[in-house]
Formats: C-alpha cells, structure tokens, sequence
C-alpha cells in the first residue's frame, strides 16, 4: 500500500514536470517566433535549431531540478502541493522574463521567483528554484542569440548573474521574515542592490545609458517586490500552503475561533496560551516550526466551545460531571477532539493544525473515569470505552502538543512542586505516552522527547516562580 502511494506520488510529480516543460517550451516558441528575427525564407531552420537546442538544455535543466526533489526533498513529492507551488512560481516567472525580454533583457524580473516562494519554501528550495528559473531563462536567450537573432549574450549572462545574486539573497535574508512589512523593506533594499547591479552592467556591457534608463529599470527592481507580495496570499490559498505569516494570523486573538474560546471558554483560552508558551519553545530547541507549534497548541482545544462548563479550567466550584455517569462523562470529554476538528474544518483552518484537535489526547485512557466506572461496577470494565478514540500524533508537533498539554494540566493541579517533582511528572507523562505507544506513528525520537522534558522543566520554574515579596507587601515589578 505504501509503495503504490509513492508511486502515485511520483506519476503527480513528473506529470507536474512535464507540464512544466511544455508550457516553458510554448513561451520559447512564441518568443523565438515573435520578436526572434530569424530568417523567414521558406523553412525557418534556425528557429527549429534554436527551439530545438534550448528545449534539450531546458529538460536536461529539469530533469536535474526533478532529481534534487526525488533525492533530497521526499517529503514534498508525496504532498505535492508545495512542489506544485514551487512549479508554477518557476514556469511563471520564466514566461514572465521571457516575454518582457522583447523590451530589453534589462527590464526582466530576474528574481520574481525567489520573492514568491520565500515565504512559501524552505531556504534551500527557494535558492534552487531561483538558480533553475535564471538558467532556463538565459538558455532560452542565449540560443536566440546563438542562431542570428538581435539579442546580444553578454547581457544575457548579466543579467542570469544578477538574478541569481538577487535571488540568493532574498532567499537567505527573507525566508525567517513573518511581518509583511518587513518584507517590504527588505525587498526595497535587493531592489536598491538590483539597481546597483544594473548600474554596474551598463559601465560594462555599454550597451544602454544607465541615466535615460533608470526610470524604466525601476519597474523591474522594485516591481517583483510588489508582485511577489501580491501573489503570496493567492499561493497561499489555491495551493493551500501554511506559512509563518499565516499562522501568526491564526493566533491573532481577533481571528473567530479564538474570539469565540475567549468569549465563552476563558478558563480553556487560558490553558491554551500556557500550552503554547511549552509548545513552541520545545518545537524551536527540537528544531521544529515554533510557529506551527503555537498556532496548534491555541487550537487543540477548540471542541470545548460546545460544552465548556464540563472541562474543570472553565468550573467555579460546580461540576456537573458529579450528577453524570462515569459513560456519559466519558463520551462528553471525548467528543471535544472530534468537535474541535469539525470546528476547525468550517472555519476553514489549515488541516496541519486542524488534526492536532484529533491526535493531542491520542487512544489515551480517561483515569478518572474508568476509575469511577470500576468502583460502580462489579463486574469488568472495557477501558476503551473510557479511552479517546482520536489518532496517535503523526507528527513531532502533535506529540509536542500532547506532551505540553498534560504537563500544564497536572503541574497546575499541584500546589507549587519542587523542581525535582516537575522533572518527575514531566518524565512520567512522556514515559506513560511512550509506553501506551502513541509516538510509534511519528519519527520523535527519545532524544527529542528528552530535550522536551528539560525544556518543560526550565519553563515551568520561569513562568510560576514566586516573586519577591518587598516590604509594601507588594511583588515586586522587576522580580
């Protein structure tokens, strides 16, 4: 069965490619046919010489982008979507340089690629999508060249270097930026770099007069900037990819789902930023996204919307749960994972944080129900029917989420424990876990979970250390 997943995978991914070759050697051919000047007397065997020569070098291009993906990038050939992404930025931006090429090579937004997919890709993907986008667009021009047409090469070489500078930059200084307003300000300053650069070439290739010229260099300098931030959002959502910036979005407490636990489940809002604080520290010393972390620790909890007053962070005194069947207690409890996925689902939240709702509690047993359930009871009692019934965590997040969630739980429910007993109920809720076996389906390993109960541990003292008491009888401020 996994084997004929990742052959699907792989038929979606060379199709993605394929596609991706046709729609490059289309554009090469309007352009060689259109604004290529070659001769037209009969059969144009420059052109076939000129299409034919930079579709080899254009597949040879691909084939090498292809095999980076299948060897070093996996992961993404079987999700596919952010491989498509990347894709469409590259053919896009191609089409895009050679189509404004027959304005002059100068005007090409050489680094259009990189500014789209930065926010989108991991640095290293985005650096090598930029370097394939400038190489087939100089393959393209370069045979133009090579077979009698206008277009001189040392300017095509130019502007490849000039591109893949640009774009390497923005790969390496914008791939951690999350406001888009930096974004902004730094893409004007690779705009100002570009101009630079630009300037540069003029003194060397001398074939246009920088001064009367920069007003139209402009556009491209600093328009990828505009065009990358505008198509973002529409990467975003027809590929349906999270990034930081989105995920920052989610946790603002404006967004619906969070306006509603503040409005009508504070004490569970409440849990829920202490989860996050734990969560997203754990996922940056792991080495894992600490902003996925938070937007999913905010989340996990979202299905007690429904019935708040049953979960105790949201009682004041009274719980109903002493009027309820142990069995009905359970099944109320349980549904809040499945509630909160359904919730999450409608508003539209991204499935990599929606499936936490399902996984943070796994096929773990609810103790204090079956224990109940045993005392009222003479005979047997199936503990899977006071077990949640979600899925064990599939990723390193959703055990982070599990881990975090139960230790804010019971370290809140004892009355300031020493260091040595947070340690010990740290480590015994990730030992409980390992032994139950709901990390067997995600590649956590006890060196992560290890650093995850130190992490914990540190916070723990951090957050609810007794301040200073100063003689006004008042804690102190600075404390």
């Amino acid at each position: 069965m996994e084997k004929e997943i990742k052959t699907r995978a792989f038929v979606r991914a060379a199709a993605i490619f394929v596609l991706m070759f046709l729609l490059i050697c289309v554009s090469a051919f309007v352009k060689y046919r259109a604004y290529g000047s070659f001769n037209d007397n009969g059969r144009d065997y420059s052109l076939i010489l000129a299409l034919a020569g930079s579709g080899v070098c254009v597949l040879l291009l691909l084939v090498s982008l292809f095999t980076y993906f299948i060897y070093s990038r996996q992961t993404m050939i079987e999700k596919t979507k952010e491989l498509a992404a990347i894709c469409t930025a590259v053919v896009l931006s191609c089409v895009v340089c050679i189509g404004v090429s027959a304005l002059g090579l100068f005007y090409m937004p050489m680094a259009l690629a990189a500014f789209v997919l930065v926010p989108l890709s991991a640095r290293r993907d985005v650096f090598i999508a930029n370097i394939v986008t400038n190489l087939i667009v100089s393959v393209i021009l370069l045979f133009e060249s090579i077979m009698g047409s206008k277009v001189e090469a040392i300017p095509v070489v130019a502007m490849m270097i000039i591109g893949i500078f640009t774009g390497s930059i923005v790969a390496y200084t914008m791939s951690d930026v999350v406001r888009r307003v930096i974004y902004v300000m730094r893409g004007i300053a690779i705009g100002a770099t570009t101009l630079a650069l630009l300037f540069v070439s003029s003194l060397i290739v001398n074939t246009f007069y920088f001064v009367d010229e920069i007003g139209f260099l402009c556009i491209p300098a600093f328009g990828q900037v505009l065009v990358g931030l505008l198509l973002q959002p529409v990467f975003e959502s027809v590929f349906n990819i999270l990034t930081n910036t989105k995920l920052t979005e989610l946790t603002d407490h404006n967004a619906p789902l969070i306006k509603m636990l503040i409005n009508d489940a504070l004490g569970t809002f409440n849990h829920s930023i202490t989860v996050a604080s734990f969560a997203e520290v754990c996922a940056l010393r792991i080495g894992e996204n600490p902003y996925l972390a938070k937007a999913c620790a905010y989340y996990h909890d979202v299905g007690k919307i429904k019935n708040p007053t049953f979960f105790s962070e949201n009682q004041s005194g009274y719980n109903p749960h002493d009027e309820l069947l142990p069995e009905v207690s359970a099944k109320i409890l349980r549904a809040h994972t499945t509630d909160g996925y359904e919730l999450c689902l409608k508003h539209h939240i991204p499935i990599e944080v929606a499936s936490v709702t399902l996984q943070h509690h796994g096929t773990l047993p609810m103790a204090v129900f079956y224990a109940k359930a045993k005392k009222l009871t003479d005979g047997d009692v199936d503990i899977n029917e006071y077990s949640y019934h979600g899925e064990t965590p599939v990723t390193k997040i959703a055990a982070i989420i599990m881990i975090c969630d139960a230790c804010e739980a019971a370290l809140r429910a004892r009355n300031k424990p020493t260091g040595a007993e947070v340690e010990a109920i740290v480590g015994g809720i990730i030992n409980d876990r390992i032994a139950r076996r709901q990390f067997d389906n995600c590649d956590i390993t006890l060196r992560d979970l290890n650093i995850i109960k130190h992490t914990i541990t540190g916070l723990y003292g951090g957050l609810y250390h007794e301040r200073v008491q100063y003689p006004s009888g008042k804690a102190g401020g600075n404390a």
